[in-house]
This record gives structure tokens, sequence and C-alpha cells, in this order.
């Protein structure tokens, strides 16, 4: 396994991420649904073959499962990072204490803004800005950051001097990718007391279909192309881009080869976040980000040696 510097301290990562909240809403997903042993029994097998970042987030339902896998190992072992999709700064700083509480820890490696899908919900999301801000200045939290849910957060994300990290869907179809998020619903949802409101009265049987209303499920070409150089902008600038949903959200798992192959072979790319639920997902994993890294390896030898006279 490769590692990473991320972040301006910097935090070392493996390349390859273990994300803990797969196809799943408000605490229900396939990592959940393992149970709080096997998740935690994955997440130290995934470590032992070198994966030793681990993405969760406050809505995954995934805490108990990563605090008890972060018992009995060094703390600097692995790279925590996490995600809030609350709009208000002192909601933030509760919900940071709350983490550090929970992994029993004096810090978090990474925080983020979760889901920014436009520039106008990361306006509003600006006093949960400045509880990560100050978080990181007092020590709470090492590197900060904005997972985006539409290719408004990605622009909001790369005027943003200090967010130093961005978290991004991206995979060869476009499937579940980042597109424009510009309609008055994805803009009347991001009002923090219309977002709290709804978080209430929404069963949670029925919040997928209501997700589905907000965010868009393809991306179209000319999206596609306008996130690939985004991105690449973003990382340009010295700072790190994190791929998600690099299976699609599933709609790729039998091309998980082709998918791996186009998501590295985007330069811009530091690290892949990649959802498991087995020990056979993440060796499958490992082998093939290993026998690409080979196979590239290889080949630049072989065209760096001279030809035989």
């Amino acid at each position: 396994m490769e590692y990473v510097n991320i972040g301006k301290e910097p935090i070392r990562a493996s390349m390859i991420g273990f994300g803990t909240g797969s196809s799943g809403f408000t605490g229900d997903n396939k990592q959940t649904r393992l149970g709080v042993r096997e998740l935690s029994d994955l997440l130290h097998y995934g470590l032992d073959k070198g994966i030793n970042l681990w993405d969760t987030g406050y809505s995954y339902g995934t805490y108990p499962h990563v605090s008890e896998a972060l018992k009995n190992i060094g703390r600097d072992r692995v790279v925590i990072s996490t995600k809030f999709s609350d709009s208000l700064e002192r909601t933030v700083e509760k919900r940071i204490e709350e983490t550090l509480r929970v992994f029993r820890t004096d810090y978090l490696d990474i925080c983020l803004l979760h889901g920014v899908r436009n520039p106008f919900e990361f306006r509003m999301r600006s006093g949960a800005l400045n509880a990560l801000l100050k978080a990181r200045d007092k020590g709470y939290v090492r590197a900060i950051g904005l997972s985006a849910h539409g290719i408004g957060g990605i622009e909001a994300a790369l005027h943003t001097p200090e967010i130093e990290l961005l978290f991004a869907r991206i995979n060869s179809t476009g499937a579940s990718m980042d597109a424009y998020q510009e309609n008055l619903l994805s803009k009347f949802v991001a009002v923090p007391y219309v977002k709290e409101t709804a978080r209430r009265i929404i069963p949670r049987r029925l919040i997928p279909s209501f997700s589905a209303q907000v965010e868009s499920l393809q991306s179209s070409t000319r999206e596609q192309e306008m996130v690939k150089g985004l991105l690449s902008r973003f990382h340009s600038g010295g700072r790190t881009v994190f791929a998600m949903k690099v299976f699609g959200a599933g709609k790729l798992a039998d091309r998980v080869e082709e998918s791996m192959r186009f998501i590295m072979s985007l330069g811009y790319i530091s690290v892949y976040l990649l959802g498991m639920t087995s020990r056979r997902e993440v060796d499958e994993n490992v082998k093939i980000y290993n026998d690409i890294k080979e196979k590239r390896l290889s080949r630049r030898r072989r065209e760096s040696t001279p030809a035989a006279l």
C-alpha cells in the first residue's frame, strides 16, 4: 500500500480509504448492517493490509463501530475522517465534542462540511465552517475540508483557501456523481431551519426517495468534464482531492477493476474512498490497486530502458 501526505501538517494516509457509509441514509447502510463487532474486525483487517484511513460521518451510524475498532490500537496508527451536515456553529462544536468523547481521543484527523451542493448552501453553513476552523486552531482537528454533493460545492471549495481537502464523487460513468444542484428545492433544503425541520418530520423510510428528488443520480458528459477540470485545479493549488462513489454507489459493482483503473489514471486524485463489507472485498480492492501500480511501474521501466543495439 502506498501513502500520501494530506493537509498542511501533513497527515500520512493510505491511498485507499475505508468508507463506512455505503448506500444508506441516516444510520442505516451496508456497514452498519454488519454490526459493531464485524465491522470493527473488518477495519482491523484492512489496517493489517495497510489501509489506515477510516472514513465515517456523524449521520452514518458507524461511530460505535469505529470506536470499538479504536480500542487496543495506537491512535497514531489510524487516520480518522468524519463529516457534519449541520449549519450552525454551536451545533458543530457540540458534534465535535461528542465525536471526541465517543472515540476517546484528543483529536480528529479530518473534519468536513458534509454534502455541500451549491454556493448558496455553502454560505448558509458559514457557522459550521467557523466551528471547524476554531477546532483546528485549538488542535482538536488536524485538517478541514468539504464533501461535495454538487458542482457548486466543488466550486465553493476551490475558491475558499481555508478548505484543505475536497471529497468529490467521481467515477468512469457519471453514476451518482456530482452535477449541478442549483434548483430551488436544493437551495430551499439548505436553509438551516428547513433542514432541521425536515430531519425531524420526514420518516426514515422516506428519506431515500426524498433525497432522490434533491440530488442527481447521473451527471451529464459535460458535467463530468467540468468536475474533472475543477478537481484538477483544486489539486494544482497544493490541496488534496479524495474520490468518493468510485463504484457509482454500487452501480459499477461488476466493473471494479475498470473503475479502479479509471480513478487511478487521474493524477489529481490522492485518495480513493472505497466502501467495503467483507474481507474478500478488502483483498480484491487491495490486489487490484497493487496490480495496476505494478503494471504501470513495469511499463515505465521498459520505457526508460535503452533499446539494445
